[in-house]
């Protein structure tokens, strides 16, 4: 078996009835495209060619690429694609799509943010990322953070369970956790999305603080938000609609 890199965060789930369990969260139809993030060893990617869509897994280890391609190379739904997720994601302009990846840990923000910019955003998604990070994003005020914002804003998010760490191999320093994104419709461009991105670094530029700090008082009085809260407190549908009335000022 090939030694995974430390660098590129591999750690692959070596449970099988895990395996099937997480793929059945995608709810797939027949013919849909499954984007899958970091295929690895190709554990999921096996699971997946079960059903009957087709995949493109995404894999930046040339190693593993080799290897994969010589696994399905049958399989003429499998396309396997040698190339940077961070880098794909952004160039896929089809609609009608899925996307799965069990996350290297360091790269689960920058993926997030990048679904979320895609031009068209995939109808689900299912992740496995670190525990901790996965709570995060689908906290909701009062306890809310920047990432969970930004992403709530996009998509409904729902927590659905843990994986603990030694089911991994080689055995990761925490254990991970699974989160499905159900795409909603938001009206915004891409260039509105990054303006949006901008202000809700602003308003959590302080989350301790209350959110005076950030906004002047005409500002929050305009928005109709009390300058004693703390960005934390806001809710996702709040932040939008502070966004929309300021931005149009």
């Amino acid at each position: 078996m090939l030694k995974p890199i430390k660098s590129l965060g591999q750690n692959f789930l070596k449970d099988p009835a895990l395996v099937s369990k997480i793929i059945s969260y995608l709810d797939l139809h027949d013919h849909e495209t499954v984007i899958e993030i970091g295929p690895g060893l190709g554990v999921f990617t096996k699971e997946l060619a079960k059903h009957n869509v087709n995949v493109i897994a995404v894999e930046v280890d040339i190693r593993l690429v080799q290897e994969l391609e010589k696994d399905f190379s049958e399989n003429s739904r499998v396309e396997i694609v040698n190339e940077n997720v961070l880098h794909f994601l952004p160039a896929y302009v089809l609609d009608g799509f899925k996307v799965f990846g069990s996350l290297p840990y360091n790269i689960t923000s920058p993926v997030l943010h990048a679904v979320v910019k895609m031009e068209v955003r995939p109808e689900n998604c299912v992740f496995i990322i670190q525990k901790e990070v996965a709570q995060k994003v689908v906290s909701k005020s009062p306890d809310n953070n920047y990432l969970s914002v930004f992403v709530q804003t996009f998509f409904e998010a729902m927590y659905l369970g843990s994986i603990p760490r030694e089911k991994f191999s080689p055995v990761p320093k925490v254990d991970g956790g699974i989160i499905r994104l159900r795409r909603k419709e938001i009206d915004l461009s891409l260039e509105e999305t990054e303006q949006y991105e901008k202000f809700l670094h602003k308003g959590f530029k302080f989350p301790r603080k209350m959110i005076n700090k950030v906004f002047s008082k005409e500002e929050l009085k305009l928005c109709g938000v009390s300058p004693n809260l703390r960005a934390e407190n806001l809710s996702v549908e709040k932040w939008m609609e502070m966004f929309r009335v300021l931005e149009s000022r």
